[in-house]
């Protein structure tokens, strides 16, 4: 790859694979292995702390902070309370550029913020008063699209949603899956 750190911390085969899995080229992945290995003081792990201020630059919005906490735990996909490149590399051009359902699915992770497969109403609530903030909406608005995405998207009706109730939502209801999509500000 060019890189000498990134030669030594991937083999042939863990290049190959993120070649192929995050569409970018060697060279590409090279440069973002480079940068995430300086801001995450040269360990290859970044803290939650590391991580915020590291995306919120790679998105150019400063704003993102407010939600970079709950971004980083579908993030960290081995629950390590550390992201390493990979998962970072995965996860960000899965975010940005991946497929809706690839995003909805991280989106997901996002939401069930006590990590029990499901989406309470407070769960949905708390995320989407951080997005509103973000995007400028007042707090009236997400109180209005947490009972809609509550109300929309719960096709057994028992007060909570599942992965696939919230993806196959999102899919079907592309303004709910605007405002739930915490990657797309």
């Amino acid at each position: 790859m060019g890189n000498q750190q990134t030669a030594r911390q991937f083999s042939a085969k863990d290049i190959a694979v993120l070649v192929k899995l995050s569409g970018k080229s060697e060279d590409e992945i090279g440069q973002w292995y480079k940068d995430f290995h300086i801001e995450s003081d040269e360990t290859d792990r970044m803290n939650k702390r590391q991580f915020q201020l590291y995306y919120t630059k790679l998105k150019k919005n400063p704003k993102l902070e407010q939600i970079t906490d709950h971004i980083f735990r579908a993030f960290d996909t081995d629950h390590s309370g550390t992201i390493d490149f990979s998962e970072f590399l995965l996860a960000y051009i899965a975010t940005s550029t991946g497929t809706k359902r690839q995003k909805f699915e991280y989106a997901f992770e996002v939401f069930d913020i006590n990590d029990n497969d499901r989406i309470e109403k407070k769960e949905a609530e708390k995320i989407l008063n951080i997005i509103c903030r973000i995007v400028g909406l007042p707090e009236e608005d997400a109180k209005i699209y947490t009972e809609t995405l509550m109300l929309s998207f719960d096709a057994n009706q028992d007060k909570v949603l599942t992965k696939s109730e919230f993806i196959d939502g999102c899919l079907l209801d592309a303004t709910l899956a605007k405002i739930a999509d915490p990657f797309d500000f």
